[in-house]
């Protein structure tokens, strides 16, 4: 990886995990129907938003962790999760104007954003509408523009299956399978690979860390470099020995990097 941007690893100090179920609220937004499950309390608040054909629930390590030092809101965009499909697929600008009027609803003005995979251009685009936001972080972001078609992010995740846990992929398995079904799923795709994440986030002024599993085929080194390159304010992190979803198998890890754009020292 490039050295520009580059960030050492923060100390994944121990933390007491709570074992308070989150709350959940489904909340609709301009006609859209979401659910967000919030755990924790304190002074920040953390906005965790997922990939496409998933949901809240690969991010319940991360959420458990972050919930030590704050608020955890996690995110069941419309159609995906529990959330029911809306009457039209919704571009990356929607779901961004959507997660937004959904944090008015909760009162949330300045939280960290943590998107995921389809996640990270969602992130990208709310910090676009609004410039109140203290920091973000994209992790594995999509779609690299040296392969931006269906059939090649598709044998990209077939690829990255291979060197994620079992866990994981039951997970994500059963997300797209059972919760947003293939109909939806294909519905947003072009919408995902239409976004060119590498143009949007030039655009983007507030601190970004954007991080990657080393062995994740679907944001390769290369693909972060440019992003790094492209905006000023970006770093870029990496976990040592996982995949596209990082955060699952590795919550202090990279919990310890979200804390860290709050608490550098």
């Amino acid at each position: 990886m490039s050295t520009k941007g580059r960030r050492h690893m923060p100390h994944a100090k121990p933390q007491v995990k709570p074992h308070a179920k989150p709350l959940s609220r489904t909340l609709v937004v301009d006609g859209a129907t979401g659910v967000t499950h919030t755990l924790g309390s304190g002074p920040d608040t953390f906005v965790l938003i997922h990939g496409i054909g998933m949901s809240s629930r690969y991010f319940e390590p991360l959420a458990r962790e972050l919930s030590t030092a704050g608020t955890v809101h996690s995110i069941d965009l419309p159609g995906f999760g529990k959330a029911p499909q809306p009457s039209r697929p919704l571009s990356m600008e929607d779901y961004a104007g959507w997660v937004w009027g959904c944090l008015d609803l909760l009162n949330v003005s300045q939280p960290i954003l943590v998107g995921h995979s389809m996640g990270c251009q969602v992130t990208v685009e709310m910090l676009r509408q609004r410039a109140s936001v203290p920091a973000a972080v994209l992790m594995g972001p999509c779609v690299n523009r040296h392969e931006r078609t269906a059939w090649r992010q598709g044998l990209r995740l077939l690829q990255d299956t291979f060197r994620e846990p079992m866990a994981a992929n039951v997970v994500v398995l059963s997300d797209y399978a059972f919760r947003c079904r293939p109909p939806w799923y294909l519905a947003t795709l072009p919408f995902m690979l239409g976004y060119a994440l590498e143009e949007a986030i030039a655009e983007v002024h507030t601190p970004v860390l954007i991080m990657r599993g080393a062995r994740d085929s679907i944001a390769p080194r290369a693909w972060l470099d440019e992003l790094v390159a492209r905006c000023p304010v970006a770093e870029a992190a990496e976990i040592a020995g996982e995949g596209h979803i990082l955060m699952y198998r590795r919550p202090a890890e990279v919990a310890a990097h979200v804390r860290s754009l709050r608490d550098p020292a």
